[in-house]
């Protein structure tokens, strides 16, 4: 177990390299969600005449099935139906099968409805790479009612970035209308009910910040593509983990995507040819004293810095390969970064996208500037916020996936402190987290996090 006590301490230093124009890894889903070979497991329906009711017997004899993302460095073809499942972690192995023949009564159909499920996971029907993928279930705004074909069907099962270690789904199976899915007329028929249940693996891709335009068209504002899964308004707290010499430290990568085939494009919403894409450091809120900097993996000097406290700070880190040139293509690829802290805590960085080519009209940039983006990321174990609402005390911190928190609280420091817990236990996710302390604030009040986990 590990125990700080509250304060607020900030402090981050950041590292990159430069590699080579690297292929994409382009693969095919499997059954087991990245894994080579998988078991099929079937859930054998089936209408028993005799009772007048439908079965749904569950094969749970090879374990639970385990949602897995891809492996570091593979991704599926973009233009592909299983696209959907990039960056997630899924699992198809669960089979809706037919347990023997039967009759299914005149203008009727086998309806699966979800009645309850974790809220994070996502189904699609079909798998492989001749699966429609389409959503189903609730996934992207679909009905919770599916009509099943009576042939055997592996839909596919998957998450954006696990946040527990166990993921269900509950349906009911019964005769419908054929065409509206409703049970009236039908009602004789006694139903069914299956639950399903998977294992959840920690996405691992590397952190990325990708880089990109509103358009390729000269003016058009450049833009953090990803904005919406990486910035502070997402919700996300970067976690960077202990280092050696008192540092913390997380990997990154930094991409301009590209605009020709030659570079494995044209990704959408690449910056225009001739573009000049960096990277720049804006602003830094943090502890007082403490600085980020941007250094390569292998020790080598700072290529940026800026400290706690400083404004418009225009440091900037070029991400395009060439340096300028007319006509040329404006990916770059950052492999390997890392950002690395010196002390505890939370921390905001401000920084925006800027073109410093002279392809443009009169010599100026082919892009206007984005707008400034923040990014959250914490460092170690330290509340980094404590606020007072109705008279409670509520500690902000951001969580590290794969850990417990738990807030302590004492009244005074001596030789015989006690710790009394007040709030948790919660699970980190590399997400912004709060735990409040339900006894109104006394006059003394210290607190501090426990994680285990």
């Amino acid at each position: 177990m590990n125990h700080i006590v509250a304060f607020f301490s900030l402090a981050l230093f950041v590292g990159m390299t430069t590699s080579p124009v690297l292929a994409q890894n382009y693969v095919f889903p499997k059954l087991g969600g990245g894994q080579v070979a998988a078991e099929m497991i079937h859930i054998d329906i089936y209408y028993d005449k005799e009772s007048n009711r439908l079965l749904a017997n569950l094969d749970d004899s090879y374990g639970l099935p385990q949602l897995r993302p891809l492996d570091p460095g593979a991704a599926f073809e973009p233009t592909s139906s299983y696209a959907v499942l990039n960056g997630k972690a899924y699992n198809a192995q669960y089979g809706w099968n037919a347990g023997g023949f039967f009759e299914i009564p005149p203008g009727a159909a086998i309806w699966i409805e979800l009645i309850d499920g974790s809220p994070d996971l996502e189904t699609y029907e079909g798998w492989g790479r001749l699966g429609t993928h389409t959503p189903i279930f609730g996934t992207a705004g679909s009905s919770r009612k599916w009509k099943w074909s009576g042939v055997m069907v592996h839909n596919t099962y998957a998450v954006r970035n696990p946040l527990t270690d166990l993921y269900f789904a509950e349906y009911h199976i019964y005769f419908g209308d054929a065409d509206t899915g409703s049970q009236a007329g039908f009602e004789q028929y006694a139903d069914a009910t299956v639950r399903l249940e998977w294992a959840a693996s920690p996405v691992n891709a590397p952190f990325a910040f990708k880089l990109g335009a509103s358009g390729p068209a000269e003016g058009a504002a450049l833009l953090l593509l990803n904005a919406s899964d990486v910035t502070a308004d997402s919700g996300l707290a970067l976690n960077l983990g202990a280092a050696e010499t008192r540092r913390y430290e997380r990997r990154v990568t930094i991409l301009s995507v590209p605009a020709t085939a030659g570079n494995g494009g044209p990704a959408p919403q690449h910056a225009g040819l001739g573009a000049c894409v960096q990277f720049e450091l804006v602003s830094l809120r943090g502890p007082r004293g403490s600085s980020i900097a941007l250094t390569t993996t292998n020790g080598a000097a700072s290529v940026a810095r800026i400290s706690a406290g400083e404004q418009e700070k225009a440091v900037r880190i070029r991400v395009t390969a060439h340096e300028g040139s007319q006509g040329a293509d404006p990916y770059g690829r950052l492999d390997g970064c890392s950002i690395v802290a010196d002390t505890p805590g939370l921390y905001y960085l401000e920084f925006r996208l800027v073109d410093t080519s002279t392809n443009g009209t009169g010599g100026l940039p082919v892009h206007a500037p984005s707008h400034p983006y923040r990014v959250c990321f914490q460092a170690g174990l330290a509340i980094g916020a404590i606020q007072i609402r109705s008279g409670h005390a509520v500690a902000r911190f951001g969580g590290a996936q794969g850990r417990m928190f738990y807030l302590e609280r004492t009244g005074a420091f001596g030789d015989d402190i006690r710790w009394e817990t007040v709030a948790g236990p919660t699970a980190g996710a590399d997400r912004l987290l709060e735990l409040e302390d339900p006894e109104t604030i006394g006059l003394n009040a210290f607190y501090r996090l426990r994680v285990v986990p």
